[in-house]
């Protein structure tokens, strides 16, 4: 296997989805970066931006932006933390627990369509391999972080 090819069949996946959840999103009035944001907040409610940062792997500057959309758009809510007084915990407001469900539906509709064509055996081969490759992409990061001194 060609590891280039590999990563081209990635990237070439998740602009794909992207461009479908983008025309998706524009239905419910949320910016594509907002969705995982509001996936994650479904399960872990009260969570602080970093956390939500960390644990999807994006950058905070593009969290901060994000946060300010879906607290402006009523989507979510932001609180002082009682537990420490410098983070804010971040929760669903209704509108953005009503909108959950519509994430979830239209995720199910792609990859359903995208993913037809294999079996179900390939389906769990598939995911099992590409969550063994984020675990291992972020070992290597976390290797080379400290080598750096980072």
């Amino acid at each position: 296997m060609e590891n280039r090819a590999l990563g081209k069949s990635i990237a070439i996946l998740h602009r794909r989805e992207q461009k479908y959840m983008i025309s998706k999103m524009k239905e419910l009035g949320i910016g594509y970066s907002g969705y995982n944001f509001l996936l994650y907040l479904e399960i872990h409610s009260g969570s602080s931006q970093k956390e939500m940062c960390e644990a999807l792997a994006v950058d905070e500057a593009l969290a901060v932006r994000t946060m300010k959309r879906l607290e402006e758009t009523g989507f979510i809510i932001r609180k002082k933390s009682e537990k420490n007084g410098r983070c804010y915990e971040i929760h669903l407001t209704e509108k953005g627990a009503d909108t959950v469900p519509k994430l979830r539906t239209f995720l199910f509709q792609w990859w359903s369509q995208v993913t037809q064509c294999l079996t179900g055996e390939e389906k769990d081969i598939l995911l099992s391999s590409l969550e063994k490759m984020a675990v291992q992409s972020e070992d290597v990061l976390k290797d080379i972080e400290e080598k750096k001194g980072v």
